[in-house]
């Protein structure tokens, strides 16, 4: 039988940003942000990360971008990785695979008007109170961001919530997926997905060896690639654990 696969988000599941780890905690900084915001591993998530590489093959599935993804300093001993929400699939050399760059830039490109006058209502509504942009990937846009600039917790998710609304209410957004946590708000055309890039991969490195397939993430919207999986994993305190509690009308953070 051969090692586990591990496909596993990253941010807020690996690691996360410094304000969002309690404090006294021991961290160690593991990624470079352009806004400051680095990511940070407590000695928890270091130990799993060496639990995971120890027992396994290691895929980090992210919303990272290419150039941010270069700024993750964790050694994951594979060089495979999918990336921007599944627009990009890096192969075992680290290099993005042709084909599937196309087929997400197709799909990336039928949607640039409205990621774009997207855009340009957040930025004309909320002035310097949101930032926006729109993730690019060798040239083609594959998905819209918005984060609130308030530190705030209660003004952050108040900001959020008003840019979700403002946009659903002027656009259709039918052909987009859209997912909030925290102070992240996305929106990627419907056809480019970490479940789908994560299926492509899987087709050609899965084996019949009986490797188990284990899923590990902490935002609803990982839990489509995370059902291609035999097994799952989220940590406490994620948005799927919250959705576990509220189901199971139990406190799992006792």
């Amino acid at each position: 039988m051969g090692q586990c696969i591990y496909l596993t988000d990253l941010d807020d599941t690996l690691f996360r940003s410094f304000h969002k780890h309690p404090q006294g905690e021991a961290l160690t900084r593991v990624t470079t942000a352009t806004n400051g915001h680095h990511g940070h591993m407590n000695p928890v998530q270091q130990g799993l990360l060496s639990a995971l590489r120890a027992t396994g093959v290691v895929i980090p599935v992210t919303a990272r971008s290419t150039d941010a993804f270069s700024r993750v300093h964790l050694d994951f001993g594979t060089r495979r990785a999918i990336l921007a929400n599944g627009a990009v699939i890096l192969n075992g050399e680290g290099i993005a695979e042709p084909d599937w760059l196309a087929h997400t830039a197709h799909i990336g490109r039928s949607a640039e008007a409205l990621l774009r006058d997207m855009s340009a209502l957040i930025d004309a509504e909320f002035g310097t109170a949101a930032r926006s942009w729109i993730v690019e990937e060798y040239g083609a846009p594959v998905y819209f961001c918005v984060k609130m600039n308030a530190s705030a917790a209660e003004d952050v998710r108040i900001g959020i919530s008003a840019a979700a609304e403002l946009l659903s209410s002027r656009f259709d957004l039918s052909g987009l997926r859209q997912h909030a946590n925290g102070n992240n708000l996305s929106f990627t055309p419907t056809e480019i997905s970490k479940r789908a890039a994560c299926r492509h991969l899987l087709e050609n490195i899965r084996d019949d060896s009986g490797a188990p397939l284990i899923g590990i993430g902490d935002s609803l919207t990982d839990l489509p690639f995370m059902g291609l999986c035999d097994f799952i994993m989220t940590p406490s305190g994620s948005q799927i654990a919250d959705l576990v509690a509220q189901m199971s009308n139990e406190d799992l953070t006792l």
